[in-house]
Parts: structure tokens; sequence; C-alpha cells
């Protein structure tokens, strides 16, 4: 225990050496009101404590990048933060996006269950991690905030938080823009935006994209020896419509309506290849895929999901302060097929059918963020959050229907917080908050025999009803060193959400909810900027307990035996450090590097439901019991680093732009943190089976602005290094599952601007 307490100081010595690096330059004010002495230049305003502030006096471990910075980095959507922003991952698990901040992530995954990582895209939380991945063609800015942001962020935001800000509507002139872009595998994309006034104190705003692409992944066909009957396994197609209302009836009150329409079809991570240990009862190669890009599947993997959404944002200045309300209500539908034994036998698959898949969710929430007080910034809240969300499975077997299964999910959730910032001094200031959140789960579960129709399942049954309540405190002090540096301390809690298991479960009795995770971090940190330097790093140390993952338990039924389900490991631990560096040495060049260092072990887990290895055999043993204490968690690599930057200079009359990302990630569990186990042998008993070894990315873009500023050509390359690493790494009773990332790719693009 002292050597645990010793380890946040000793990280703190070695951050504030800066000895680590990482990249924000080239970040521009976030879209909101800034300080009234905020005109330097490199000026970054973010509002991660719900009000305007500088970037380096938030005490609070960040990366904002906005606007032009966004382009020139090349990010477009969520999936691309890890290539920018130290210490974070965006990973997919089947066709669900689970990001990773500090190692701290999500291992449950499908309907129903919620990230560790908080998204709020204009100020509204984001419950579908599937369509969530669409690129935004009216971004404006993005806040990854790095660790625990239970008290203003509340529910799920556990790892950190990913803010995200469209553009708000023109009041001024119409403005628009477009583009159109195509790369390797017939990629597609196009997308366009346009803005301005309606009337006196009214303005509008319309975004659009659409992709389509044949991916890399192709399917055998029913003859492996024929080429061409190979076909296009994973198309992507994802669409998106983002349209916003703005009226300013009167000076200090602005409401935005906004509606929502995204589509996304996206099954890269859901079909995959058995590649070692096949059970006997797969067909042998070449009738079963083995290669990297090659699937068997029984038809087209499948993951769409649907979603409508309208919000309401009111924003009101009383005097004293901002009283904001955000009111939005959503309905997604989902659909989904997976092919268990990835081969063309007829073996087993199951499908979630659109009709009986769906989500609705109600949010309304309320700040009020007071700045008439002396010397005090208080901002205070609440948030009511209401889910209905219904999951329908049908499984085959041999291509025979052989169950139905129907799953209720309701969700009622309501939170106060306080949060304030005293300024005991010009240098010095003391924040605290507090949030109560109390969260009411309810699931209904049901079977239905084979022979009646999906459609005919509404039996009167009783469900289970759950409830999770707790406070999640903040505190930190800051102290200004000089003009724009900045040291502080900090101490924080958050939790994700508890919940029943989504799964079916084979009888009454394992239906048991699940706790709520919980962290608490310590945190030191140090920020400086100036006309052409940004530097900032940050220590940190994590407790968290009761981590949501596949543990085996006392059957409930008879106590003289276990049962595998979803439930609470005890106890983990994490620490590390990062740091991040901008530089400008020259107008229109900006360089950005930055590493991040990850220590993230599970404590307590001897009870781990895993995927073993049978050595005499040769294949694998399902749901087999391990210890994984002491072993690294999952998307947890020791080591991150990122490099890049961009330069702008004449060329041919116009501008030319030149931009590169460079990031390195050493070896980290994929997603399935399983041992070989005791029947593989003394030699791999105790080692992680699903790894991926450590890789380098790199991307790069070209692109030329005409005089006039109002044509854009450009080349891209993704991944231009070639480079292949593991997007799904597990196994199960037919084998052992891989699946890869994008491979190289490149292309053009054509865009304008008025």
């Amino acid at each position: 225990m002292m050597v645990s307490n010793i380890r946040p100081v000793l990280l703190l010595a070695t951050a504030l050496s800066g000895a680590m690096f990482s990249s924000q330059a080239g970040a521009q004010a976030v879209a909101s009101t800034a300080p009234a002495d905020a005109t330097e230049a490199n000026e970054i305003i973010v509002t991660a404590q719900r009000r305007a502030q500088r970037l380096e006096d938030v005490p609070i471990a960040m990366t904002a990048i906005q606007g032009d910075a966004l382009n020139k980095s090349g990010i477009a959507r969520v999936f691309e933060l890890g290539q920018v922003v130290a210490g974070a991952q965006i990973n997919r698990s089947g066709g669900f996006t689970q990001p990773a901040i500090r190692g701290v992530t999500t291992l449950t995954t499908g309907w129903g269950f919620e990230n560790g990582v908080a998204i709020y895209i204009d100020g509204f939380y984001q419950t579908d991690t599937v369509s969530i991945n669409n690129d935004f063609a009216n971004l404006s800015s993005i806040q990854v905030l790095k660790g625990p942001q239970g008290t203003l962020y509340g529910r799920n935001a556990m790892a950190g938080a990913i803010v995200i800000e469209t553009l708000a509507p023109s009041e001024d002139a119409l403005t628009a823009k477009g583009q159109i872009a195509y790369g390797r595998f017939h990629d597609l994309r196009v997308q366009g935006y346009a803005s301005g006034p309606i009337a006196n104190g009214i303005a509008f705003s319309i975004a659009g994209y659409n992709r389509h692409s044949d991916g890399y992944q192709r399917d055998i066909g029913n003859d492996p020896f024929s080429k061409a009957d190979d076909y296009n396994a994973a198309e992507i197609d994802s669409r998106a419509i983002r349209a916003k209302l703005q009226l300013k009836p009167t000076d200090g009150l602005s409401v935005t309506l906004g509606f929502n329409n995204l589509y996304s079809s996206d099954a890269r991570s859901l079909i995959y290849t058995i590649w070692r240990f096949p059970s006997p009862a797969l067909p042998l190669p070449p009738f079963r895929a083995t290669m990297r890009d090659k699937i068997s599947n029984n038809g087209v993997g499948d993951v769409t999901a649907w979603k409508n959404e309208g919000t309401a944002t009111i924003k009101f200045d009383t005097g004293i302060g901002t009283l904001s309300s955000y009111t939005s209500y959503s309905k997604a539908k989902f659909r989904d097929k997976f092919d268990f034994d990835g081969s063309k036998a007829q073996i087993t698959y199951t499908i979630q059918p659109k009709a009986f898949n769906y989500a609705k969710t109600f949010q309304q929430g309320i700040d009020y963020a007071i700045n008439a007080i002396k010397n005090v910034d208080l901002v205070v809240g609440g948030l009511y959050y209401k889910n209905h969300f219904l999951n329908s499975s049908q499984s085959f077997a041999n291509n025979i229907l052989q169950r139905q299964t129907r799953t209720t999910l309701k969700g009622d959730a309501y939170a106060f917080y306080a949060d304030a910032t005293l300024r005991v001094t010009d240098r010095l200031s003391l924040t605290g908050g507090l949030r109560y959140s109390h969260e009411k789960k309810f699931i209904s579960y049901f079977e239905l025999p084979a022979a009646v129709p999906l459609a005919k399942l509404n039996p009167p049954l009783a469900g289970k009803t759950a409830n999770f309540h707790g406070l999640t405190p903040r505190a930190n002090i800051r102290y200004e060193l000089a003009p724009r540096t900045n040291v502080y301390a900090s101490y924080g809690q958050g939790f994700r959400s508890g919940v029943f298991n989504p799964s079916p479960a084979a009888n009454p009795l394992f239906v048991i909810p699940i706790k709520p995770e919980k962290i608490t971090s310590y945190e030191v940190g140090f920020k400086t900027a100036s006309r052409t330097i940004r530097f900032d790093t940050a220590a940190y140390y994590y407790v968290y307990k009761n981590l949501q993952v596949g543990v085996t338990v006392p059957n409930p039924a008879n106590p003289a035996s276990v049962i595998n389900l979803t439930s609470n490991a005890k106890r983990a631990e994490g620490y590390g450090a990062e740091a991040q560096l901008g530089y400008t040495p020259v107008e229109d060049l900006n360089l950005r590097t930055g590493v991040a260092y990850i220590h993230a072990r599970y404590k307590d887990f001897k009870n781990a439901t895993a995927i073993g290895w049978n050595a005499t055999t040769g294949l694998n043993v399902t749901s087999q019991t391990q210890d994984w204490s002491g072993h690294q968690m999952a998307r947890a690599p020791t080591w991150a680093i990122n490099a890049g930057g961009d330069y702008t200079f004449d060329f041919i009359s116009g501008r030319l732009n030149l931009t590169a990302n460079a990031s390195y990630t050493a070896s980290f569990v994929v997603r399935d943190p399983s041992l070989w186990g005791p029947l593989a042998g003394p030699a791999l008993a105790n080692k992680q089976r699903y790894r991926q070894s450590a890789y380098v990315m790199v991307n790069g873009q070209i692109n030329w602005t005409d005089p006039s500023d109002h044509f854009t050509l450009g080349v891209f390359c993704d991944n231009c290094t070639g480079t292949r690493y593991q997007i799904v790494a597990t196994g199960g009773a037919f084998g052992d599952i891989r699946q890869f990332s994008d491979p190289f790719s490149f292309g053009v693009r054509a865009g304008f601007k008025i």
C-alpha cells in the first residue's frame, strides 16, 4: 500500500521534468464566449468545466482541437482521435465503437450496453455506440477530457468524456461548403454544409454526409477455387443529416432546435476468420477461409443502425449568469447478423431483426453558470434520463430456427450537481464539486417457441428491478506560477452505470444486476502556453472497483456449482503519465508530438471467465475460470507516442498545405485478456493469448487552395505504411478468431466554400 501511495509523487516528478510531449498546436478557440482578456495568440478556449476558460487554466488533462486544425489533421470522426490524442484509443467490438482513455474502457459489448467514456454532441449525451462513428460535415471542435468526469458529466464518464461541438448557424451571411472524395476500394464520400440568416433573429444550418465503400474484406464464395465467385463481405454505408434552426427573439435569449437523421452499416469487425485451433466440426481449407482479409461467412455480415433525434437548446442570460436547458428525444433501430462459426457450414448463427430491436431515449438537462458572486464561479445543474430498449434475437443451428428471445430494458435516471471555483488570490483557486446520481433499471426476458412468429411474443410476465445510486465528488487546487503557466492537483470519482445483462439467460435466477463500475483518481499536472509553444503534462493514479466483465460466480440455483455471467471484478489499479507539446516556430508551420505511459493491471480478479487452450487436444477450452490478477488490462498499451505537423505555403498563386501524422503503439491486449490457461502447459499457462504486437501508423494529405480561397484540390494517404493490426482478437468453441484494420489506402478530394 505504501508503494502505491508513492507512485503518484514519482510520476509527477517524471512528468514535470518535461520528458514527455504531445500535440495541440494549431488548435483554435472553441465556439463559445471567450474570457474578456482572451486576446493573445495561440489561444484555445474550452468549456470543459461548463464555462469558457483558457485551456491552460483548466485543471483537467485534456486535448482540444478546433476549426482549421481539425481539417489540417484530417480528423473528421470519433474513430480517428487516437491518431492525435496521447493516451486515447478508439476501438471497435463487433459493430460498436468503444473508446479507451488511459487504459480505462469497457469489455461488455452489444445492444443495451453503454461505454465508460461519455460522448456528448452539442451538449447531448450519446447512447448509440454504432452510428456515433459517422463523419461530421459540420464539425466545429472536439475536446477529449481525460480522467473521471463524474461530477460535471455524470453517468458513464468513468474514463473521461469526448465533447463534440458542431457549427452554430451563421447569423450574418449565407455560407456553404462541400467536399467529394474518392479512394481505394471504391470509397466515395460526399458532404455539404450550408448556413445563413432567414430573417432578423432567425438563422439555419444543414449538413449532409454520405459514404459508400466496397470494403477490403472478401468472402470466398461458394466456389473457393474461383476468384470470380468472391464478393464484398463488409461494404460500408453511412449517411447523416444534421439540421439546426436558431431563434433569438430578444437580447440574452437563444433557442436552437435541432434534428439529426443517422444511418450506419459497417460490419468490418463483426465478421472474422478462424485462423487457428479450428473445431473438427468446421470444413477444411480451402472451403473455409484462413487468410487475412478473406472470410467464409454464411451470407453478408450485418451491423446496421438507424437513428432520428430531435433536440432543443435554450440559453438565457439572467443577469447573474447563463441558464441553459438541453432537451432531446431519440429513437434508434438496430439490425445485425452474426455467424458464430465463421464458415460456409450452416452450424450456428443469430439474427436480430430491425422490427424488434430499438431504443427510445429522452433526456432533459439544466445548467446554471453563475458569475455574479465575487471571486466565485458557480455551476449548478441537474439531469433526467429515460431509456427504453428492446432486443429480440433468433438463434439458428444447422439453418433451422432453434430459439427466439426478447429482452426489454428500461432505465430511469436523475442527477443533481454543484461545482464551485473560489479564486482565493489572483493566482490561487480552489474547486469543489459533488454530484448525486440515482438510477432505476428494469429487465424482462421472454422466450418463444421456434414455431411461433416473433411478433407474437408479448407475454404479461413480471421482470426484475434494481436501483443504483451514489455520490461522485471532485476537488482540485490550481496555482498560477506565471501568466498562462499553472500547476494543479486534483481528486475525482466517476462511475459507469449499473445494468442488467441484456443477453438471454438460461434461468431467471441468473438475471442478476451488474453493479456500477467506480473509479477514484488522483492527478497532478502542469500547463503552460505562449505565442509559439504550448506544453502540458500530467501524472495520475487510479483505483477502480466492480469492473463489468465476464466472471465465474456461484450458481444461485445450486451453490455447489458455478455459472458464467457478465458481472463485476473486484479491483484494478492504474497509473501513468503523459505530456503534450505544440510548437509553431514560424507562421503556418505547426509541429506536435506526444507520449503516454500507461500501467493498468487487474489487482484482484481470481474468477475471470476466459478462453483457455488444451495442449493435448489442440482445441480451445471455453468458459475456463482463470486468475487475471496482476495481468495487463485490455486496450492499455504501456507506451503510445504520436507526432505530426502541417505546413502551409504559397504555391502556383494559391496555398499548398502538407499534413502528416504518425503514431506508435506498444504491444497490448486487443479486447480479450484471456490466458492460455493451466491445460496449455507451464510455459504458456500464465501468458495472455490475444495480444497485438507494437506497430506504427502514418497518415498524410496534400491540399491546394486556389487564390480566391474558394476551391481546394487534394490527395490523401491513410495507413501509408500498410500496417495491419488486429481490431478483433479472441476465441471460442470454433477456434481463435481475428480481423485486421484497414489496409493502405489513398485517394483524391475536391472541395469548395463560400
